[in-house]
């Protein structure tokens, strides 16, 4: 019973990465594919930027499972020698950057040119939802490099 409450944070932390892999899963097969679809459908005259964003989106995606298997990785680290490897939270954090980069090239442009043609449902505020949803791939390279300092001492 006490191993089982020693282990409890990274067992929950296991659960939310099976649960944020399956939805990035889901994100990929349905998603993507139908919001470069809706691009072309709803501005023809940008529909060549389709599989650009599709691809672009498929390369944050790689950098999204990526990051979810190195944190897997530390969590096996954690559990079997109870110590925060610096190469796993190196990585994370490089796959993070890479993913908030990728982010923000491919994505944000897309809703720039989706509020500036729309006239009677311009809706300003996603442009800030998406670049807050932008921002939490910061956030985790910046507490991966806080624990990799800790770490590395």
């Amino acid at each position: 019973m006490n191993m089982l409450i020693k282990r409890l944070p990274t067992i929950i932390l296991r659960i939310i990465a099976i649960l944020s892999a399956i939805a990035g899963t889901l994100v990929c097969i349905f998603g993507v594919p139908s919001f470069g679809t809706e691009i072309a459908r709803i501005y023809p005259e940008y529909a060549f930027w389709q599989y650009p964003v599709c691809v672009g989106l498929y390369l944050a995606a790689a950098c999204f499972f990526f990051v979810l298997l190195h944190f897997w990785l530390l969590l096996n680290s954690i559990d079997k020698k109870g110590i925060l490897p610096v190469k796993n939270l190196k990585m994370i954090r490089s796959g993070a950057i890479m993913f908030a980069i990728l982010y923000f090239i491919f994505v944000i442009p897309i809703l720039f040119l989706a509020v500036a043609t729309e006239t009677e449902d311009s809706n300003p505020g996603i442009i800030f939802i998406a670049a807050f949803a932008g921002m939490f791939p910061i956030g985790v390279a910046a507490i991966a490099s806080v624990l990799e300092r800790i770490a590395g001492k």
